[in-house]
């Protein structure tokens, strides 16, 4: 009885080790290679089905990707570049033994997948806009750097005795200061208290009716400051995306926004994918990624204007 108790441990323990063994090579080669920018038709060809081609769309190990007509340009998991032709097809490779991946374009292909991702899901409908709410316009549930500290709202011209109030938990703050009546624009005092990197903070707007003295408040939302170490990482990665070899400015400009992503600096990320998809308003990667960074703000209204 004992020899069959110990047989059926060690058998459990060798079947774990091969599910273990199998997750492991598949991790491995989950993170071949991403599409960027594609122009035109694009297909890829996988496991026997066929999708179309779109920006940021992770390739695995014997993916075909075909040019119908289109162009476009793979970023592999080693930091190479490959650009498809017209009227040409590229298979991704398996990974070799000895081949190295690039940690930051590792990364940047993960946060491509997630943002992605969540840009392919439904919109979840938003909370109905006050009559008397107060639009927060930026920070908006984003980190940002040092020198863009401010605080922007909608312009309420019908508001008086307006104030900005800040809170956080740990360090402990409430810290609140009046803003000049006609202004919806205003940076921290300089006699506010000091603030602290990676902390998240909560702000919200408040104010009265000029006639009738009715309230006006706004939704709480959050912002954090990056701190020196982040902004040193984010500008080595910066530079280091600067110097990779076969990027149009395109191709660059999207993973920029991918590395400011990856970052929390969504109003960054925002910027650049908004301008992106005025040159290409067909491409669906390009509208998927900007949809789940705005829901990743939970800034529903935006994500249900991309698509």
């Amino acid at each position: 009885m004992e020899d069959r108790n110990r047989y059926a441990k060690f058998l459990v323990c060798f079947v774990s080790a091969i599910f273990i063994m199998i997750a492991m090579e598949t991790t491995c080669y989950s993170s071949s290679g991403v599409l960027l920018m594609v122009k035109g038709k694009v297909t890829i060809q996988s496991d026997g089905a066929t999708y179309p081609g779109k920006s940021g769309l992770r390739l695995r190990p014997g993916d075909i990707v075909n040019s119908m007509g289109g162009t476009a340009s793979i970023l592999m998991s080693d930091g190479k570049m490959h650009q498809l032709k017209k009227s040409s097809s590229f298979t991704v490779p398996k990974k070799k033994d000895d081949s190295t991946e690039d940690r930051m374009v590792a990364r940047l292909m993960d946060t491509i997948k997630e943002t992605t991702d969540r840009g392919r899901g439904p919109t979840v409908k938003g909370m109905v806009r006050g009559e008397r709410e107060i639009i927060l316009t930026y920070p908006y549930n984003s980190f940002i750097t040092p020198e863009e500290l401010r605080f922007e709202w909608e312009a309420m011209e019908e508001m008086k005795d307006v104030e900005v109030s800040l809170k956080s938990m740990s360090p402990a703050l409430k810290y609140s200061f009046k803003v000049e009546p006609g202004k919806n624009r205003i940076t921290l005092p300089e006699d506010a208290p000091q603030l602290v990197p990676g902390v998240r903070y909560y702000w919200k707007v408040k104010g009265f009716e000029k006639v009738g003295n009715a309230p006006y408040t706004s939704k709480l939302c959050w912002f954090g400051i990056i701190g020196a170490e982040e902004i040193g990482r984010l500008e080595s990665d910066l530079k280091k995306l600067d110097g990779m070899s076969g990027l149009d400015e395109n191709n660059r400009e999207f993973l920029k926004a991918n590395l400011y992503i990856s970052q929390g600096l969504y109003h960054q990320a925002t910027r650049i994918l908004e301008q992106s998809l005025i040159k290409f308003p067909e491409d669906q990667g390009l509208k998927e990624l900007l949809k789940g960074l705005f829901l990743k703000m939970k800034n529903i209204e935006a994500a249900e204007k991309v698509l």
